[in-house]
């Protein structure tokens, strides 16, 4: 967990990767985003990043070096919504208290209760929130929230969530782009992530067949930058930091791909391994 939250402190505005214009947009718009304290929605696909767009508008704003604090909304069930928030009477701290001046993100704010939408949005209209000893505070951190784009407009068409509570944590709302939308995008990813993995495990970074990184490219990733960041890692755990031709063939069998692009993968693997082994491989598969 130390490990997390040191890289994710270090994640910037700057510092997300945004060769794709549908990144580049959503780069600008987060650059003006993180110069006020309004509340800020955060909308995309599984997998797309919001949580790490929500960390660095806070890296890169006044905040910087207050707390950021994420609570995941389906948590707030009936039972716990009011000492999750505003802590306990045997001294346990909410998550209002202890995002004070900093920065507070729910995550998935389509699966809040009823009760949790009812007392957020008190507590956002009254500007104040009150601690289980009673004490009233005011609220000094900025409020976040990430969703489901798809879910939460149900949710809302459906009247399951407030528009009322929505107006309020809607002032800005960023639009994630998925991995579709930003393919460009995917060699600066995957260079990134063996960069972290490199830094993690104290090694070289590895390098990338040229033929593998295109084949990444035109693959769907139904799970967005998370099944790729994913993939590239297992890759590189079960080959003992390098990239094993055989193992890539296998963890592509596995993935949901249309046939022309299995037939892509055999083709990398003739590039990448000596003919013997070849038909060894091909055979395992």
């Amino acid at each position: 967990m130390m490990i997390k939250n040191w890289m994710e402190s270090r994640y910037t505005i700057s510092t997300l990767v945004a060769r794709s214009a549908a990144m580049r947009r959503l780069v600008g718009q987060a650059s003006r985003v993180a110069q006020n304290s309004g509340p800020v929605l955060i909308v995309g696909d599984e997998g797309t990043g919001k949580k790490l767009l929500a960390r660095a508008i806070h890296n890169s704003s006044a905040r910087e070096a207050t707390p950021f604090v994420c609570i995941p909304a389906e948590r707030l069930t009936c039972d716990t919504t009011e000492h999750l928030l505003e802590g306990t009477v045997r001294g346990e701290v909410g998550a209002f208290e202890r995002a004070q001046d900093g920065t507070l993100l729910f995550s998935g704010i389509q699966n809040l209760s009823a009760v949790a939408q009812e007392r957020l949005a008190r507590i956002m209209s009254e500007g104040e929130f009150r601690t289980a000893k009673g004490e009233s505070k005011p609220l000094t951190m900025r409020i976040m929230c990430s969703a489901h784009s798809g879910e939460l407009a149900e949710e809302l068409a459906t009247g399951r969530f407030s528009e009322e509570l929505y107006e309020a944590l809607s002032m800005d709302v960023l639009s994630m782009p998925s991995l579709a939308e930003r393919t460009a995008d995917i060699p600066y990813l995957v260079q990134s992530t063996l960069q972290a993995f490199a830094d993690r495990e104290r090694v070289k970074k590895p390098s990338v067949p040229y033929h593998y990184m295109e084949l990444l490219t035109r693959v769907e990733w139904p799970e967005n930058v998370r099944q790729l960041k994913n993939h590239v890692e297992s890759v590189l755990a079960l080959s003992q930091g390098q990239f094993d031709p055989a193992i890539l063939l296998a963890h592509f069998d596995e993935i949901e791909s249309p046939q022309s692009l299995r037939s892509l993968a055999r083709d990398l693997l003739h590039k990448l391994l000596p003919s013997t082994q070849v038909a060894a491989a091909s055979a395992t598969n």
